[in-house]
């Protein structure tokens, strides 16, 4: 201890002892440890699962946004040009044609395989349109996204009454006739 002249008493030395600065460094040594395995999966998570997270929130947001609008919303799958956009069916020609112009891109190396519609026929090219009612219902479907980089698949089941009821981390050849989200090689 030292004895302030200001103060005429005595005062501890500031600063920081040799242990407490180890355990300081070996607590924030800890924390990195446990803290790079959950940032390196949330930098690295795959192109095909952002894909799919965001056409089931498409589907969950087009759902909610017709019923609370009252308007029915169409939502056009371009399988060729891997991109998507949304019309409603009282939109003018030409608003259209600048809503397909500023269609949203899949990320980077994914595509869409395929489409399984109601009637059970599978669409592997051009636009396809979803339509979502303002009476809460879209008719039934299977997504099959692909990656092309590491030959990833997803596939989506779209219920028409409960949205996205299942997803595959492959592809599932599901169909419509059998229920929604059974597969069919089972």
């Amino acid at each position: 201890m030292r004895r302030n002249a200001a103060y005429g008493r005595f005062t501890k030395p500031s600063g920081f002892t040799l242990v407490e600065l180890l355990v300081v460094i070996a607590l924030v040594g800890i924390i990195l440890v446990m803290a790079v395995p959950v940032t390196r999966d949330i930098l690295t998570t795959s192109s095909l699962k952002k894909a799919s997270r965001q056409l089931i929130g498409l589907e969950r947001k087009l759902r909610v946004e017709a019923v609370r609008d009252q308007v029915d919303y169409i939502l056009l799958l371009d399988i060729p040009g891997a991109s998507y956009y949304v019309i409603t069916p009282d939109m003018t020609p030409e608003k259209q044609n600048d809503v397909k112009k500023n269609a949203k891109k899949f990320p980077a190396g994914v595509a869409v395989l395929d489409i399984i519609n109601q009637k059970n026929e599978k669409i592997a090219e051009g636009v396809v349109k979803i339509k979502f009612g303002k009476n809460n219902i879209c008719p039934p479907l299977v997504i099959h996204l692909a990656e092309a980089e590491d030959e990833g698949r997803m596939t989506l089941v779209v219920n028409p009454f409960l949205g996205v009821t299942a997803v595959y981390d492959k592809y599932v050849d599901i169909s419509l006739d059998d229920g929604l989200g059974k597969d069919a090689a089972k």
